[in-house]
């Protein structure tokens, strides 16, 4: 395995030269190797437990390699590489989807698309239909993205008609079996749906973020929040259901949404109503369809000092707390 990351770190990156000495890649070399690297991806024949797996060795977890990367994928979303794409769904999910490194490659796809080539939107929407399993990965890092802040009305458009169109985007991760070589582990998957949902949560407790109508932004909000809340109670007749929110996710945003509450006490009634109305609306919906994993009763305690300001909370610690037991 040494050998083997040396001789890429050599002869495919250019990183060392043959006297160890670092080298430092030109512009036009990098996009020489995108172009080589994605000529590869693409060629017919192979299987596609191998060319994952060269995809993780060329692109392990510490590694300074994160801007190439990023070119790639760019690149592969401009063309629509679909094997350039599930590659890159299989790294981010191994890695997991909201480790820094899938949080990263988020980060530079929303730049390339959003602030660099805003016009090239429309390649992003159909994503998708051509690599779903990438898209729902790809959605999970971007709920980590906007972990804390309110994303660009357009993305919120964007994610709100990915989901619309496509009600099984959210569970994909879930159905879909990494094409791994033999021996290679997959790891758990993470779906969107709580991160997501953090969105929705605490959106009507910050301010707008851009010169666009606030009214907008919360129309597109509300509308993620039913998508979400439709997906999750078709999880009551799903067999994959049992893995699809860990009740970690849903703890930090219960913590999130009270320390707002205790730092900010002349917020609007109106807006802190929301909030906790959606936090319990997400909660109740998930026990009910009994898709939560991890520690339930934790996340439950987090809900009992809210409970005394909105009766929905109340109501969904009553009709919980011995089924989590």
């Amino acid at each position: 395995m040494d050998l083997q990351m040396d001789l890429m770190s050599e002869f495919v990156f250019g990183e060392i030269e043959k006297r160890k000495k670092r080298n430092q890649q030109f512009a036009i070399q990098e996009l020489q190797l995108i172009e080589i690297l994605s000529d590869f991806f693409e060629s017919p024949g192979g299987s596609p437990a191998v060319r994952n797996a060269v995809f993780l060795s060329l692109y392990p977890a510490e590694t300074p390699r994160h801007k190439i990367l990023g070119n790639l994928v760019s690149l592969a979303i401009a063309a629509q590489s679909k094997a350039v794409l599930n590659a890159a769904g299989i790294w981010m999910q191994q890695l997991g989807s909201t480790s820094p490194q899938s949080v990263g490659l988020a980060k530079h796809i929303l730049n390339d698309y959003f602030v660099l080539v805003p016009n090239s939107i429309d390649r992003l929407k159909q994503l998708p239909n051509l690599v779903p399993h990438f898209t729902a990965n790809l959605l999970t890092a971007i709920g980590e993205v906007y972990k804390d802040k309110n994303p660009p009305t357009e993305l919120l458009k964007l994610i709100g008609d990915w989901i619309n169109d496509n009600p099984s985007l959210l569970l994909t991760s879930l159905m879909d079996n990494p094409a791994l070589p033999t021996g290679g582990i997959p790891m758990t998957p993470i779906t969107p749906i709580a991160g997501l949902f953090r969105w929705s949560i605490l959106s009507p407790l910050r301010p707008p973020s851009d010169n666009l109508d606030h009214e907008e932004q919360q129309k597109c909000y509300s509308k993620i929040q039913q998508l979400l809340m439709d997906s999750v109670l078709r999880l009551k007749s799903s067999g994959n259901n049992k893995h699809a929110i860990s009740a970690q996710h849903f703890a930090s945003t219960a913590r999130a949404l009270t320390a707002i509450l205790h730092s900010n006490p002349n917020l609007d009634t109106s807006a802190k109503d929301l909030s906790m109305e959606r936090l319990a609306q997400a909660v109740s919906a998930a026990m009910s369809a009994n898709c939560i994993y991890g520690n339930k009763q934790e996340l439950l305690a987090l809900l009992q000092p809210l409970s005394y300001q909105h009766f929905l909370i109340e109501w969904t610690l009553q009709t919980y707390t011995s089924k989590a037991a």
